[in-house]
């Protein structure tokens, strides 16, 4: 699949590997009909950013992706709380209650649950990853700067299970970094004096939006 919009996506087709043993975890891989599990995520904000993790708000303005991508993520955090308890046995010899594991799973969106307010995710980035600019150019990671607008495509990748938690992993597979554009203030224009004289001086600024 090379388009990777939500509205492309059926819950009931994720496939969930039994969760085996890595370092402190458990882990379990998440796949979409035998194949990774992509989506493309709106733009968002760069909140924090390292060489192996990432931090993106989502931003206030309610475009229609926006919230479709929202809403599919709020539905599947109810949907992996549901698989993990019916799964439950089946990988961990004993029954947990979905209240139990409400109370275990870190949702990925934190509270609040309203893109009319700041909510952030998570993600690690993928190793090899390329980050492309405003001109399609590749840039390095050391470039991009907290504030800046970010649109990407990422792999739900995990499901990690430690004694009292339990979360999902994300991981940014290619990112494309908006243009950054200083605000003026709203008085901030210079007063020309008016000329007419050949070597007038004209002022103009332009601004080219991503």
């Amino acid at each position: 699949m090379s388009d990777y919009l939500v509205k492309n996506y059926s819950l009931n087709q994720l496939q969930f590997s039994k969760p085996k043993k890595h370092g402190e975890y458990l882990v379990s891989k998440v796949k979409y009909s035998d194949e990774p599990f992509f989506i493309q995520f709106p733009k968002m904000k760069i909140m924090d950013i390292t060489p192996k993790g990432i931090e993106l708000e989502f931003l206030n303005n309610e475009t229609k992706y926006n919230k479709e991508v929202y809403n599919f993520l709020s539905e599947l955090d109810s949907f992996l709380s549901d698989q993990i308890s019916e799964k439950s046995e089946e990988w961990f010899g004993k029954k947990i209650p979905l209240e139990n594991v409400k109370n275990m799973y870190n949702n990925f969106i934190k509270a609040p649950k309203s893109t009319e307010k700041e909510s952030t995710m998570n993600f690690s980035i993928k190793k090899d990853i390329t980050f492309i600019d405003h001109r399609k150019n590749d840039i390095d990671i050391s470039e991009i700067k907290i504030n800046q607008e970010i649109e990407s495509i990422s792999q739900l990748k995990y499901i990690m299970f430690s004694k009292d938690n339990c979360f999902t992993v994300w991981e940014l597979q290619s990112a494309k970094i908006r243009k950054t554009v200083d605000k003026v203030k709203e008085y901030g224009f210079i007063k020309v004096e008016e000329s007419d004289s050949e070597d007038e001086e004209t002022i103009s600024e332009i601004i080219n939006f991503f």
